[in-house]
């Protein structure tokens, strides 16, 4: 505009209104259509901010100046130095990655050092021959996987008592759907209901097995029923969780090789055959209860009995005597009914043929003590005894703890106590303590006969 109105003032007016005209024309004028709006940042600009450009190399060039209409092959990539320094330690980084896994490889080949499970190294022989190595290098790449599916422990169970505490079997019980039923409902949320007989199960076997429980579900959840079941810890021996089964394709097993006990010396009761899969010689399978009350489990205890003073070396052959396991009472109790029959025909031939005896007066059987009863029947009897006298020693204790504990219940330390150091010592602990357990047993005694002068 200044351009023009200096050719203004020099020049005529209607030339000046001539030249305005012109100059709007070609503002007015539209650009071409072949024409690209220009930025006024140039690759020259964008290359030294660190920006990637389309601007080809030299030899891009030449071959742009050699045919025309022809892009270049390639792109000059720049890289800033953030990007080259990323590079340079993601390739530090596949290198060490590469040599640590090339080096625990080699060191899995290694010979057999001490301490390590005999069960392996009696497989493969050391050396430094290709075969003898890869068989190590598999052994130990599968034993990296088989820890977490072996139970926590080699020996899921200490060492068995003295002869004098021993019992002769092992009887293994599963807990859900045995022993106890869970149900959810939308209006009491979880509910567990115990089986019929349980406490009586229990408390009659106790003298006969060593009884382990083994729930199917993990510490957490059944830990708590596990204590309403057995308070005092007098009929269940130890209990083990889902933690301690063993885990093959998907499932958790009980395997009874890990229970530090003679597998021939053990019984296993349970609803589910995979739980038993590896020792199924040894179940006694039994159908899941629904809730509804029933006896299955006191049918069990006649043969649990027999079986158990019977004391056999192996306990399979027995079991697997049965046809069909699932009604093991009804056929056990068919093969005493019969040995009863044929028991009471020999005593009968007995009885007639002494006839010394009838004319002397002296009734069959008489001096020998009743001997003429039923072996089994016998058997039954002294049990029942002892459950009676055990029952009454565990009421006895459990009115000693309830005593106990209101002796207890206002024994506390303070703060101001730990503070001041009037904590007794051990010694002075043990001493009171064995104080309040004679005060214990004199006001047990004193109810004791109390109530006996009551009654």
């Amino acid at each position: 505009m200044l351009s023009v109105l200096r050719t203004i003032n020099k020049r005529p007016l209607f030339q000046a209104s001539r030249a305005i005209s012109t100059s709007r024309f070609l503002l007015q004028q539209k650009p071409p259509k072949d024409s690209k709006p220009q930025s006024i940042l140039t690759d020259d600009m964008l290359e030294r901010a660190g920006m990637d450009t389309d601007k080809p190399t030299s030899k891009n060039a030449k071959t742009e100046a050699g045919a025309e209409g022809e892009r270049p092959k390639s792109k000059r990539i720049r890289k800033t130095s953030t990007d080259l320094r990323r590079e340079k330690y993601a390739n530090w980084m596949y290198i060490f990655s590469f040599s640590a896994l090339a080096g625990s490889a080699l060191y899995l080949t290694r010979d057999w050092e001490e301490g390590e499970p005999e069960e392996m190294t009696s497989k493969v022989e050391n050396g430094y021959a290709p075969s003898l190595m890869y068989q190590r290098f598999k052994l130990r790449w599968n034993s990296m996987f088989t820890y977490f599916q072996e139970p926590p422990f080699p020996d899921l169970l200490p060492d068995s008592p003295p002869a004098p505490y021993k019992r002769p079997l092992t009887l293994v019980l599963s807990l859900e759907d045995l022993l106890v039923h869970s149900e959810w409902s939308q209006k009491h949320g979880w509910r567990t209901a115990k089986r019929p007989g349980v406490d009586y199960f229990l408390g009659y076997l106790s003298q006969y097995y060593e009884i382990v429980l083994f729930s199917s579900n993990y510490m957490m959840y059944s830990e708590r029923v596990v204590e309403k079941l057995d308070p005092l810890h007098a009929f269940i021996s130890y209990n083990l969780y889902k933690e301690h089964c063993v885990y093959r394709d998907g499932a958790h097993i009980k395997d009874l090789s890990k229970l530090n006990r003679d597998v021939n010396k053990v019984v296993i009761i349970d609803t589910d055959p995979s739980n038993y899969q590896l020792q199924p010689e040894n179940a006694i399978p039994m159908k899941p209860w629904d809730g509804t009350p029933d006896d299955k489990l006191i049918q069990l205890i006649p043969f649990l009995e027999y079986i158990a003073t019977q004391q056999p070396n192996d306990v399979k052959p027995v079991l697997n005597s049965f046809h069909d396991k699932y009604e093991l009472p009804q056929e056990f109790q068919v093969r005493v009914q019969k040995l009863k029959e044929k028991f009471e025909k020999e005593q009968a031939q007995k009885a007639g043929g002494n006839w010394a005896l009838k004319l002397l007066g002296v009734a069959p059987g008489a001096s020998a003590g009743g001997a003429s009863k039923f072996p089994l029947d016998m058997i039954r009897e002294e049990g029942e005894k002892n459950y009676v006298r055990f029952m009454q020693m565990i009421e006895e204790e459990k009115a000693k703890m309830k005593i106990q504990q209101e002796q207890m219940s206002g024994q506390t330390f303070t703060l101001k106590d730990y503070v001041e150091g009037n904590i007794p010592t051990p010694e002075e602990q043990m001493q009171k303590q064995l104080e309040k357990q004679k005060e214990v047993d004199q006001l047990f005694e004193q109810q004791k006969n109390d109530q006996t002068a009551a009654k």
